[in-house]
C-alpha cells in the first residue's frame, strides 16, 4: 500500500510541473526586450546656390592706364604746379625746369647755325666764280675741285647747325612738363628744386582712359574665363552698388611667385564718382552653364560601394535615409554637389560611417546625450 501510494504521489507532481512549466515558460516569453536609444545626430540644410556666386574674387580699384611723367631733359625744377588729387587738362603745365641753361643752349645754337650760313654763302660764291674760269681754262681741274669740296663742306654744317637749332628749341619747350592725356594726379616723386635727368619720373598720373578692377585667378578657375566675358562687380565700402564690368585682359602668363593669372574687368564709363581708385571690389562671374551647388560639409560623405553616399534625415524625424549623390568638385571648404539633393533636405553632417536606415536617430539640440 505505501509503494502504491509513493508512486501515485509522484504522478500527480509530474503532472503539476508539466502544467506550471508551460505558465512559467510563458511568463518569460511576455517580457518585453529593452528599446534602443536614439542616436544623436547633427544635419545641416540642404541650400543650392548659383556657382558665380560662390566663386567670387576680390580686386582693387585701377586706372585703366597710368602714366610715369617726366622731362624729356635734365636740370633743376623750378616750380611744380599740381598737388596730389589735382584733376589736368590734356597740354596743361605740370612743371617747369629752369630755363637758364636751356636759353643759352638755344643762344649758341643759333649763333653756329649763322656762322655755318656766313660760310656757305662765302663758299659758294667762290664756287659761282670758279665755274667760269674752269671753262676758260684759267683755273686747273684740281683747285676747282678744292673750291667746290669747301663749299659742299659748309653747306652740310649749315644743314647741322639747324638742325641742332631746332633740338635746341625743342629742348627749351622740354623745359615744361605737359601730357597729352587728361587724367588724376596719383603721385609725386620729386619736387621744386631737385635736380632730376632726363626721363627721371616726377609725377604719376591716372588718365581718363577708364577705370578697371585688378583681380588675381587661379589657374583652376582660368578655363572658363575669357576676354569680353561678363563680370558682376561690387564694392566692399558701398555693396548697393552693383556694376555691370567686361573681362578686357587676361596676363598669358602666371605670376611666379603666387602662380595665378592677372585680370582686367573693365568697368563701365558711366560708373560713379564713388569708385574710387584704390578702392576694394568683389568680382563675380554669372554663368549659365554650371548649375547650381550645394556646398555640405566633407564629414557628410561617405563611399556606398563605389559611389559617394549621404543620410538624409527622413520626414518622420526618427529615422536616416541613404542617399546617392553626384559630386561637381571637392574643395577646401566641403563637398559640393550637383544632383542626388532636394533643396531644404536635412543631411546628415556627423558620424555618417556609424548609422544604419534601422536605427533610431534624433537630431542633437547641442546639449548632453
Amino acid at each position: 500500500m505505501v509503494g502504491v501510494r509513493g508512486a501515485g504521489g509522484m504522478r500527480r507532481r509530474g503532472v503539476a510541473l508539466a502544467i506550471l512549466l508551460p505558465l512559467v515558460l510563458a511568463g518569460c516569453g511576455a517580457k518585453e526586450a529593452e528599446p534602443v536609444p536614439a542616436r544623436p545626430v547633427r544635419v545641416a540644410a540642404v541650400s543650392f546656390k548659383d556657382t558665380h556666386a560662390a566663386r567670387s574674387f576680390t580686386g582693387t580699384i585701377v586706372p585703366r592706364t597710368e602714366v610715369q611723367a617726366g622731362f624729356r631733359v635734365g636740370g633743376r625744377i623750378a616750380a611744380r604746379l599740381v598737388e596730389v588729387g589735382d584733376r589736368v587738362k590734356p597740354g596743361q603745365v605740370l612743371a617747369r625746369l629752369d630755363p637758364t641753361d636751356l636759353e643759352l643752349s638755344l643762344k649758341a645754337a643759333e649763333a653756329r647755325l649763322a656762322q655755318a650760313e656766313a660760310q656757305a654763302i662765302q663758299t659758294a660764291a667762290s664756287l659761282k666764280r670758279y665755274t667760269p674760269l674752269l671753262a676758260g681754262g684759267a683755273v686747273s681741274q684740281a683747285q676747282y675741285d678744292q673750291v667746290k669740296a669747301a663749299a659742299d663742306s659748309a653747306a652740310a654744317q649749315k644743314r647741322e647747325a639747324a638742325s641742332s637749332l631746332s633740338i635746341a628749341r625743342n629742348q627749351r619747350a622740354y623745359g615744361s612738363l605737359t601730357l597729352d592725356q587728361g587724367g588724376v594726379v596719383t603721385a609725386i616723386l620729386a619736387d621744386a628744386g631737385q635736380m632730376v635727368g632726363d626721363g627721371q619720373t616726377v609725377l604719376r598720373m591716372a588718365t581718363d582712359l577708364g577705370r578697371e578692377v585688378a583681380i588675381d585667378v587661379a589657374e583652376g578657375d582660368l578655363a572658363r574665363l575669357s576676354v569680353g566675358g561678363a563680370a558682376t562687380v561690387t564694392l566692399w565700402a558701398d555693396g548697393d552698388l552693383t556694376l555691370t564690368g567686361t573681362i578686357r585682359e587676361i596676363t598669358p602668363v602666371a605670376d611666379p611667385a603666387s602662380r595665378t593669372f592677372r585680370l582686367r574687368v573693365t568697368l563701365p564709363a558711366d560708373a560713379p564718382d564713388a569708385v574710387r581708385l584704390g578702392m576694394t571690389a568683389r568680382v563675380s562671374f554669372p554663368d549659365a552653364d554650371v548649375p547650381a551647388l550645394a556646398l555640405l560639409p566633407s564629414a557628410a560623405l561617405f563611399q556606398q560601394g563605389d559611389k559617394p553616399a549621404v543620410w538624409v534625415l527622413a520626414p518622420s524625424k526618427d529615422r536616416v535615409q541613404l542617399r546617392m549623390v553626384e559630386v561637381a568638385s571637392y574643395r577646401p571648404d566641403g563637398v559640393a554637389v550637383k544632383a542626388g539633393l532636394k533643396e531644404g533636405e536635412l543631411v546628415v553632417t556627423a558620424g555618417a560611417h556609424r548609422l544604419d536606415a534601422n536605427l533610431p536617430v534624433r537630431v542633437w539640440d547641442g546639449g548632453l546625450p
